[in-house]
């Protein structure tokens, strides 16, 4: 019995390995291989375009901005190439044995109809990303804030996006969810410093000085600072605190570091002068 049916099925596949099959098979796969070969050409070509598309001069106008939207833009381009490519060769390798690929592509539309209905939110993190990508709100390299997470873009997909917090940590966050976020790199950023001082301490003395550590601070800081250092006075009377605030506009991403100086200089001018930084305490009345 078993032997009968492998002579039988001998048989049936004894036509497939002639010589002439053989030969078109060989054909066909040899014609497979060179069209591979050209779409990885095509893509190493069209990669080498895009750069030189995008990646600005050196010496252009507004580089670094230009820099930053290129970073953002090659990877994006690169990865649709290759699919649309890659795409375009695995059906004209069908074609080469013999399969209609109509059927295959009309299969494929509809079946991509249905999962699109049933995975709506894949759709809406790609139209999400979509539009992150063609308005620039968000660019690699920008600092950002999304909910409760904060830290650098490493990369923008049409689906999600990289970020990288200060810990470490790479969230990556689907587009769909970036609906509210901030971005600290985009035109300029405002230093804050708040500073409370004792009841018993003389207030004009307290701003005047911070007015002096300001000023001599932005002298020091002209090349990221935009507008000159303002002290806007009584914020608020607290429970144990007049609090004081010195606000600067500088460039972006700048922010943190001259708070951090400026907060430096504050305390080791209000040691030098006496003026006194609160802390919490009650006073307590005892009553015969």
């Amino acid at each position: 019995m078993l032997v009968q049916f492998i002579q039988s099925f001998s048989k049936r596949l004894s036509p497939l390995f002639n010589s002439s099959n053989l030969l078109k098979w060989w054909g066909n796969f040899v014609a497979v291989i060179i069209i591979f070969i050209i779409a990885k050409i095509l893509l190493i070509v069209l990669a080498k375009i895009i750069e030189k598309a995008l990646m600005p001069l050196p010496k252009s106008k507004n580089y670094k901005a230009k820099l930053t939207r290129a970073n953002t833009m090659v990877p994006l381009l690169k990865n649709i190439n290759r699919y649309v490519i890659y795409f375009i060769a695995a059906v004209m390798s069908l074609k080469e044995f013999g399969i209609d690929t109509t059927a295959i592509l009309a299969s494929a539309g509809v079946a991509g109809l249905a999962i699109g209905f049933g995975a709506q939110a894949l759709v809406r993190d790609f139209i999400s990303g979509a539009f992150i990508f063609f308005e620039g709100t968000i660019s690699v390299g920008d600092v950002i804030t999304v909910g409760d997470h904060s830290g650098t873009v490493e990369a923008i997909n049409l689906r999600n996006i990289h970020l990288r917090k200060f810990s470490g940590e790479l969230r990556v966050i689907p587009n769909g969810d970036v609906n509210n976020f901030g971005n600290f790199n985009k035109g300029f950023m405002r230093a804050i410093i708040e500073v409370g001082v004792a009841y018993e301490q003389d207030v004009e003395k307290s701003m005047k000085v911070l007015e002096e550590i300001a000023k001599k601070w932005a002298e020091e800081n002209q090349d990221i600072v935009l507008e000159s250092p303002s002290v806007q006075g009584i914020l608020s009377l607290g429970t144990s605190d007049i609090l004081l605030r010195i606000v600067i506009k500088v460039k972006p991403m700048t922010h943190w570091e001259a708070e951090r100086e400026i907060k430096r200089r504050i305390k080791k001018q209000f040691d030098k002068d006496g003026i006194e930084i609160p802390f919490p305490r009650q006073v307590i009345y005892l009553k015969k």
